[in-house]
């Protein structure tokens, strides 16, 4: 791994060069694949800027920072790097779920209670094939159950998806 330290307003000695590499031997902890660290730093007035950039294999982690002392710049700089290292690969090790909708029958489980059935017993009126079709016409029910007048038997007009309208007979 490279570590470059290069200053803007500031000339880089050996002590400021050793703490930051001491602070990025640190960060290869998380990140032991680091390509290159880059660390500008900079003085503009009583600013003290440390811009570190961070190449890894696949990413490029950044972040700046400004304090009054050089030192603290780099810490404070550096233990954001260190977070953000941290938390992509958390992210990458533990994902979130994806919360998409299940398709297929879904399996209950077996604490759940069975469904409970709601039964009604209409009465069966004899009316005609087109009587039927007019009472089911006013309804917004999606069946209808009579006796035909034509068979005596008893018949069920449905509504189908479509719109149209389907009759089941006994055979």
């Amino acid at each position: 791994m490279k570590v470059i330290v290069r200053g803007r307003g500031l000339s880089v000695t050996a002590p400021i060069r050793a703490h930051v590499e001491a602070k990025v031997g640190k960060v290869t902890r998380f990140l032991p694949k680091l390509l290159e660290a880059r660390v500008v730093l900079a003085v503009e007035k009583y600013r003290h800027l440390a811009e570190v950039t961070l190449l890894a294999k696949q990413r490029t982690f950044r972040c700046a920072e400004a304090t009054h002392d050089i030192f603290s710049a780099v810490d404070l700089a550096l233990d954001k790097l260190e977070h953000q290292v941290r938390r992509t690969k958390d992210r990458i090790r533990h994902p979130k779920p994806r919360t998409s909708p299940k398709r297929g029958p879904q399996k209950r489980d077996e604490e759940e209670a069975p469904p409970t059935v709601i039964s009604r017993r209409p009465a069966p009126k004899p009316m005609s094939l087109d009587e039927a079709m007019e009472q089911i016409g006013t309804r917004r029910d999606w069946f209808l159950v009579f006796t035909n007048s034509a068979t005596d038997c008893v018949n069920v007009l449905y509504r189908r998806r479509d719109g149209r309208l389907g009759l089941i007979e006994p055979g």
